[in-house]
């Protein structure tokens, strides 16, 4: 049975994070843009899981995607991938030789990122189940 409470929790979070990587990328904060993409994302897919009594460790939207949906569609799973790669080089200067996060990341990244997370975000809302007890 799919806990419809659990997972509006969880697509709360998942869309307030959405909209908070679009602030952050309107004000040029690509990299955080990108890795709160990949949150969001996250934040769905676990909470997919999770609504449909599983398990959901971890922080690969590639692993959690693949628990979520028995065959995702290709696209998904590419933007998953791309949203894993940002995990932690969005966060951390030792990734690098030198400079810092916010200066390997652009508009363009941002947008990509922002796309493929509300691509995921929206798809697994589709995949929702029918409340019927109205609960």
């Amino acid at each position: 049975m799919f806990n419809h409470v659990e997972w509006s929790r969880y697509l709360s979070q998942a869309y307030h994070t959405l909209a908070s990587a679009r602030r952050d990328m309107a004000d040029g904060d690509f990299a955080w843009a990108c890795f709160k993409s990949q949150q969001a994302a996250e934040m769905a897919a676990k909470g997919f899981v999770r609504a449909c009594g599983g398990l959901a460790t971890g922080h690969s939207v590639v692993s959690l995607l693949a628990a979520a949906l028995a065959d995702p569609p290709e696209e998904l799973a590419r933007c998953a991938r791309e949203l894993d790669k940002v995990y932690i080089p969005t966060r951390y200067p030792d990734v690098y030789d030198s400079g810092s996060p916010h200066e390997y990341f652009d508009a363009r990244d941002a947008a990509a990122h922002v796309e493929c997370a509300a691509g995921i975000v929206v798809h697994l809302e589709g995949e929702v189940p029918r409340d019927t007890t109205g609960a």
